[in-house]
C-alpha cells in the first residue's frame, strides 16, 4: 500500500473516531437535559389498588391531616395544593399548608368542583369510613388518581409513609423516616417480646364522649387499640371484638372487663378535663379496679395541641413510648420521651409547625 493510500485510511479512521465521539457526547447531553422518563408510576395503596400516578407529581390534594403532615416531613409541602378540613386545625403542619384551599372532608363530603379547579396530579386520603367510597368513585370517574390509606398498627403506618414517599418522589427521605421509626421502638419491641402474658396488665383505652349516656368508646383493632398490645398490655376491647376498630360499650361490659389500667384519650386538654369532671356522676366508675388503685391516665391524641403524639404518622413513635411508660413502668421507666421528640422534630420537621 502506497503512502497516499495509508493517509486515506488514517483519515477515514480519524473521521470515524470523531463521529463516534460526537454521537456519544450528544447522547450524554440529551440524557442530562431530558432527565428520567416522565411516564406513569404504579403505586399499590393500602386497599390493594394499583394506582397510576405521574412520575413527577407536583400538585397533590391531601384530605387527612396526618398524611399531609407526612408529606411535609418528606419535604413535599410545596407540592400540596389542596387540603381536607381537619388539616387546618393541626398543630404539626406549617401555616403555608394550613392556608391552602379546603376541599371538604370524608364525613361531610368533598367538593368535586373545587378539586377539579385545583388540577391535581393525585389525591391522598383515608378509606373505609364516612363518604370515602363515594369520593373515590367520583375521583376515578374524573380520571383523577387517588391513593387510599388506612393503617391499623405501627407497621402499617410505616408502610403508609413509604407509599406516600414513592408517590411524591421522596423515597429516600421516606426510607430514612421509617428507619428512624423502627430504631425508635426497637427497645420496646425487644423488651415486650420477653414479657410473659402473666405480667401484662389488662388495659381499656377509650374516650368518654358519650359517658353522659352511660357509654364509652373503646378502641380495639385500630392504631391506638393495637398500640396497647405493642407496648406490653392486653387490650380488653381488642380481645372482646378483634374485628372492630372501635365500638361503644355500656356499664355492664365495663364492670365485666374491670381492667387493671384505664387510659382516657382526648384531642385537647380541655376535653380531657371536661371528661374527667363527669366521671363521678355515675357510681359505676368508683367500682372499677383501675379507679380504686389510681391507675387511670389521660393521653392527648391527634394533632390539635402540642404534646399530642398518639396519631397516625411519625409522632406515634413517641405516643408508643408514652403508653409503654404507663402500661409497663418498671420495664420502660428509662425512656426519655422529650429527647426522642426533640430529635424527631429536629431531623424531619424542618418547618415551623407551631404557627
Amino acid at each position: 500500500m502506497n503512502n497516499r493510500a495509508i493517509t486515506k485510511v488514517h483519515a477515514a479512521i480519524l473521521l470515524l473516531v470523531i463521529l463516534v465521539a460526537t454521537v456519544s457526547a450528544a447522547f450524554v447531553f440529551y440524557n442530562n437535559v431530558a432527565g428520567p422518563s416522565t411516564g406513569p408510576l404504579t403505586v399499590v395503596d393500602m386497599a390493594g389498588r394499583n394506582v397510576q400516578v405521574p412520575s413527577n407529581v407536583s400538585r397533590v390534594i391531601i384530605i387527612n391531616s396526618y398524611w399531609a403532615e407526612i408529606a411535609c416531613t418528606l419535604g413535599d409541602s410545596n407540592k400540596i395544593v389542596g387540603i381536607g378540613s381537619d388539616v387546618k386545625s393541626s398543630y404539626y403542619i406549617p401555616s403555608s399548608v394550613k392556608n391552602l384551599t379546603v376541599v371538604g372532608d370524608l364525613f361531610n363530603g368533598i367538593n368535586m368542583e373545587t378539586v377539579v379547579g385545583l388540577n391535581p396530579d393525585l389525591v391522598i386520603m383515608d378509606t373505609g369510613y364516612g363518604k370515602a367510597a363515594d369520593v373515590i368513585n367520583s375521583l376515578q370517574s374524573l380520571n383523577i388518581s387517588v391513593i387510599t390509606l388506612l393503617p391499623g398498627n405501627y407497621s402499617a403506618e410505616m408502610n403508609a409513609i413509604q407509599i406516600i414517599g414513592k408517590a411524591l418522589g421522596s423515597q429516600q427521605r421516606s426510607n430514612d423516616l421509617v428507619s428512624n421509626m423502627q430504631s425508635g421502638i426497637s427497645n420496646i419491641t425487644t423488651t415486650v417480646s420477653q414479657i410473659p402474658a402473666s405480667q401484662k396488665p389488662t388495659v381499656l383505652i377509650c374516650n368518654l364522649n358519650v359517658w353522659n349516656q352511660g357509654l364509652i368508646y373503646t378502641y380495639s383493632n385500630s392504631t391506638w387499640g393495637n398500640a396497647v398490645e405493642e407496648v406490653g398490655g392486653i387490650n380488653v376491647g381488642l380481645q372482646d371484638s378483634p374485628t372492630l376498630p372501635y365500638f361503644k360499650v355500656g356499664l355492664e361490659k365495663l364492670l365485666a372487663w374491670n381492667p387493671d389500667i384505664i387510659i382516657i384519650t382526648g384531642r385537647t386538654n380541655d376535653t380531657l378535663t371536661s371528661q374527667l369532671s363527669t366521671l363521678n356522676t355515675n357510681g359505676t366508675w368508683s367500682q372499677l379496679k383501675a379507679v380504686q388503685n389510681g391507675q387511670v391516665y389521660t393521653v392527648l391524641v391527634g394533632s390539635k395541641e402540642a404534646g399530642a403524639y398518639l396519631d397516625d404518622g411519625p409522632r406515634t413513635m413517641i405516643g408508643l413510648m408514652q403508653l409503654a411508660k404507663i402500661i409497663q413502668p418498671q420495664q420502660f421507666q428509662g425512656l426519655d420521651i422529650q429527647k426522642t421528640a426533640d430529635q424527631l422534630f429536629a431531623q424531619f420537621y424542618q418547618f415551623n409547625f407551631a404557627s
